[in-house]
């Protein structure tokens, strides 16, 4: 990535707010409504929203560049938090509200929008410490903090070091799991050592591939004398993987409902997916994840896949399917200057299954993305909209209601993408866009996150 990109992305969150010396001079100014808006204030009507919507994100060791704990740290704001939540570009939420209900929604409503807006109105006052909520509680800057200290937490073997510039290409780090039977996690977080440089991390569970073992940096090698193939390679990756959790801006924790956890399984590895962003400095990273355990039996298994990993996609009208050998269709690049161009992922569910969330992602010049379920009576019902992608803000979109899918049925994923010069972010709108993993490339990965029935002899927890 570019250092001009990378600034951008970095910087995202600090371009939301005014600076403090602009947003400090808050005053009611001549015409306002004091008797009415002085009874607002921050101790008994502001500090509840924000503890509720901004604190996971808004305390130091988390994304946003600057907390909001308390009233000295909140009020130097004020102005700016006023603007970003009218606009509705804070908290960040971009689901179409006509389409699913959703259980992480962290949209504010217009009568805590009004509520701001009348404190800062008003001057932003304190108001009485007694009418002060009680602080939730993140333990040790986790954003699942509330849930206690992690029962595991597990750094990537080694400390990274990332260059000043350059182009970075994935790094997957491998440790052992060393439970000893199977446990399900309840909760499970992401924490980079260093967010300026992760530009986003991928936690699987993954066995070791055949003809390999770990060096001391725990990658692999190969080792020798093993099966090679027609071109004279090793084989030396595995299929034999699930994935735990992504981080991105926007996501990279997730809790699961009473009942329901991802499974870890004994013998087999954490493996840490890494992509480093080069940020004009010399850099430094250890990425670590910490996993809350069920302390029950679990009676449903999620799982996480990617759309169309069975499937085929339409790419402006024209069919794509998968050939043989490869595990997804090769889909044509974006050309030049392309405005609109429409690419659609058809994955087919041949067992039923229980839908809980789903999660678009793509690049720079993502769009907008939609999920349609198809059942086999062909009825169709639009399960997300997300209409103004932000490439910024990777968001995961856990349903209120699990969906029940029918044998038969199949997942439509929609997307466009704005190749032109109408795309501020666009880098290149006069050269083709590959699919890879650098930003300035393309990804349509559309996730979705079910589970199937439990299998009546599953190991249950210690």
């Amino acid at each position: 990535m570019t250092t001009n990109v990378m600034s951008r992305l970095v910087g995202v969150a600090a371009s939301l707010f005014l600076l403090p010396s602009t947003a400090g001079a808050v005053t009611s100014g001549p015409g306002s409504s004091a008797t009415t808006e002085a009874a607002v204030t921050y101790a008994k009507d502001v500090a509840p929203i924000i503890f509720a919507n901004c604190l996971v994100c808004h305390q130091p060791g988390q994304v946003a560049p600057m907390s909001f704990r308390n009233y000295k740290e909140t009020r130097p704001w004020a102005r700016a938090i006023k603007e970003k939540v009218q606009s509705r570009e804070m908290p960040p939420w971009f689901a179409d509200p006509r389409y699913g209900s959703w259980l992480n929604d962290r949209q504010l409503s217009q009568l805590q929008i009004d509520t701001i807006s009348s404190w800062v109105d008003a001057g932003a006052p304190m108001g009485e410490k007694s009418d002060l909520p009680q602080l939730p509680t993140f333990s040790n800057a986790w954003a699942l903090g509330d849930l206690g200290e992690p029962d595991l937490i597990v750094p990537m073997p080694v400390t990274v070091e990332v260059p000043a510039d350059g182009e970075e290409g994935y790094q997957q780090y491998y440790v052992k799991n060393e439970l000893a039977s199977d446990r399900f996690i309840k909760g499970i977080e992401v924490r980079p050592g260093n967010r300026a440089a992760v530009h986003h991390a991928v936690i699987d569970m993954a066995k070791l591939p055949p003809c390999t073992e770990l060096d001391l940096r725990g990658q692999l090698s190969p080792l020798p004398d093993c099966e090679r193939d027609e071109s004279g390679q090793q084989f030396v990756f595995s299929r034999e993987s699930y994935k735990l959790i992504g981080y991105a801006p926007g996501k990279g924790f997730q809790r699961y409902r009473e009942g329901t956890g991802k499974r870890i399984s004994p013998g087999w590895y954490y493996r840490f997916d890494q992509h480093y962003t080069p940020i004009g400095t010399p850099q430094v990273d250890r990425t670590e994840i910490g996993l809350w355990f069920h302390d029950r039996p679990v009676a449903t298994e999620m799982i996480q896949k990617m759309v169309s990993g069975s499937g085929a996609f339409i790419a402006e009208n024209s069919e794509v399917v998968a050939e043989d050998g490869d595990r997804r269709p090769r889909v044509p690049n974006i050309p030049p200057h392309a405005g609109d161009w429409k690419l659609v992922a058809t994955t087919p569910f041949a067992e039923p299954i229980t839908l809980y969330a789903l999660a678009p992602h793509m690049h720079l010049r993502g769009k907008d993305m939609k999920y349609v379920l198809v059942r086999p009576d062909g009825s169709e019902e639009t399960l997300l909209s997300v209409p103004n992608f932000d490439f910024n803000w990777q968001l995961f979109y856990e349903l209120v209601e699990p969906i029940q899918v029918e044998a038969g049925s199949k997942l439509m994923t929609i997307g466009h993408f704005d190749n032109s010069i109408k795309n501020r972010y666009n880098p290149a709108p006069d050269r083709e866009v590959y699919w890879a993993e650098q930003s300035w490339d393309e990804m349509f990965n559309g996730f979705y996150e079910y589970s199937v029935a439990m299998p009546e002899n599953l190991p249950t927890e210690e």
